[in-house]
């Protein structure tokens, strides 16, 4: 089964996160960010490991992003959008159709062969300051959208490595159909009250689009 990944925190609409050790609970609506229609077409115009999640020491708050975009290159960023990345070599734009699963972002753009083969960007608005909870909190509500995924037929591992993508905090988690060979790489970055998915997906093209998705990471940058 092939399926197009359309998850994030906002995708859950509802976010509740309980603080390990208190019995308070800090809650907000994840909803789509303002702007253009979804599907817009995009306008042409290093990620590094950090320390583990769950378990690990609460996080400070995180650096403040830029308060300008500021890509080099062949830029894709639909107007009003909170990220900018440099167009990848050797991939077109391409739409994806609709979800399905979850809910679909904002400001979304894609690149590839089709559903199978591709990079799919989206923003979200989370609806409270991630940059105020710690790894632990923000990976047990991503534990519910990769249970999500999992029921419409991929496997998932759980522990998602911790990278970092224009200084802000991301969360990447790997998964395998069950059927039809389709490897996916879901990256969820997050930065402040924004969260941008960077969707990577390959069946037939696994190189073109891992070098593709490395250098989206690698450009991409989100406002603060």
């Amino acid at each position: 089964m092939r399926l197009r990944l359309r998850l994030s925190l906002a995708g859950l609409i509802a976010l509740s996160l309980a603080v390990t050790g208190c019995t308070a609970s800090v809650s907000g609506s994840g909803v789509r960010i303002g702007g253009p229609a979804d599907g817009a077409s995009p306008t042409p115009a290093p990620t590094s490991r950090g320390p583990g999640g769950n378990g690990g020491p609460p996080q400070t708050r995180q650096p403040p992003g830029p308060a300008a975009l500021d890509c080099a290159g062949a830029i894709v960023s639909p107007p009003g959008a909170p990220y900018c990345y440099t167009a990848p070599g050797g991939l077109d734009p391409v739409e994806l159709g609709d979800p399905t699963a979850g809910e679909e972002g904002s400001f979304r753009t894609s690149f590839g062969f089709g559903p199978a083969d591709h990079i799919d960007v989206q923003a979200y608005s989370v609806g409270i300051d991630t940059d105020e909870l710690t790894d632990q909190e923000i990976v047990s509500q991503l534990a519910a959208v990769v249970a999500d995924l999992e029921s419409g037929g991929f496997t998932f591992g759980h522990e998602p490595r911790r990278i970092t993508v224009d200084g802000a905090r991301a969360f990447a988690y790997v998964g395998h159909s069950v059927e039809g060979g389709q490897t996916i790489t879901a990256h969820f970055v997050f930065r402040g009250e924004t969260e941008v998915q960077v969707n990577c997906s390959s069946t037939q093209h696994a190189d073109l689009i891992a070098t593709a998705c490395a250098d989206v990471l690698a450009s991409l940058q989100i406002a603060g």
